[in-house]
């Protein structure tokens, strides 16, 4: 019996997904998306071109299809509630409800989670709400700076103070922005993300992808989407010895947890995501 699967989202992931589930000959995809993506188009079945945060449309869009599960992509629609509304209509999905999102779409919760939680990797942050507070932090922090506005912005909202910004521009940019920002130390190294399959009760990880954000050769430009690659070779992988001690010591099963927890509360499934 073939499967009637809808991925919202236009953009080159939503076309990575897309093609591999394609791949499988039971699968039928239906696309909702803002713009239209030709790669897209050519296989789903059905293609509604609409704002990806449009929650009762793409709810008709699904019942009124007979989908049978859903795959969501960009962050908007998650941090809007797609999920709690899809799967309240009875459609499974791969994505985190909104109160499981927030830990990507609000820096300041996510920040704070790892704080009180101890997780490792947390930096020195402060949470300013207004430029002259954040003028009055920077000129006391002896170092750099990661300016970041609370919410979604692409992955284009970062100014780092050093290399974007000194430090009157810092407060400037902070008085554009007109919101919350976090500013937090500035991290030097190599960077990668390990996303996992989560349902609750089991963790399944993908490969690690190593995002490039910068535009121009040699990182010079402003932050971007970013394009990423995997493998990542000069980066440990999911069973190298680090992160298996990492496992085995609880930290995956203590973020887990966490979502969990704040599901259950919130009156939610127990579906999150890593």
């Amino acid at each position: 019996m073939d499967m009637k699967v809808l991925v919202v989202g236009g953009g080159g992931r939503e076309h990575a997904i897309t093609r591999a589930l394609s791949c499988n000959s039971g699968v039928r995809i239906f696309s909702f998306m803002a713009r239209k993506n030709p790669g897209i188009a050519r296989v789903a079945e059905r293609v509604l071109l609409e704002k990806e945060t449009n929650i009762p449309k793409i709810v008709t869009f699904a019942t009124e299809n007979g989908l049978d599960a859903a795959v969501i992509g960009p962050e908007a629609p998650l941090e809007a509630g797609i999920v709690d509304h899809l799967e309240a209509a009875g459609i499974p999905c791969v994505g985190p409800t909104r109160a499981a999102a927030r830990i990507e779409t609000d820096k300041a919760f996510c920040r704070r989670l790892m704080e009180r939680h101890g997780i490792a990797g947390c930096p020195e942050y402060h949470v300013c709400h207004d430029p002259e507070e954040a003028r009055r932090f920077i000129e006391a922090y002896d170092g750099d700076l990661a300016i970041k506005p609370i919410g979604l912005t692409g992955g284009k909202g970062v100014r780092i103070m050093g290399e974007h910004v000194d430090a009157a521009g810092a407060v400037e940019y902070i008085r554009q922005i007109g919101g919350d920002v976090v500013l937090e130390e500035r991290l030097l190294g190599e960077e990668f993300t390990l996303q996992a399959f989560v349902d609750g009760e089991h963790l399944v990880p993908m490969p690690l992808v190593q995002d490039h954000k910068r535009a121009y050769e040699g990182d010079v430009g402003p932050n971007t989407g970013g394009m990423a690659h995997t493998p990542c070779p000069t980066i440990c992988s999911p069973s190298s010895p680090d992160l298996t001690m990492k496992k085995r010591s609880g930290l995956w099963r203590i973020r887990l947890r966490l979502c969990v927890r704040r599901e259950r509360r919130t009156g939610g499934s127990s579906t999150a995501s890593s």
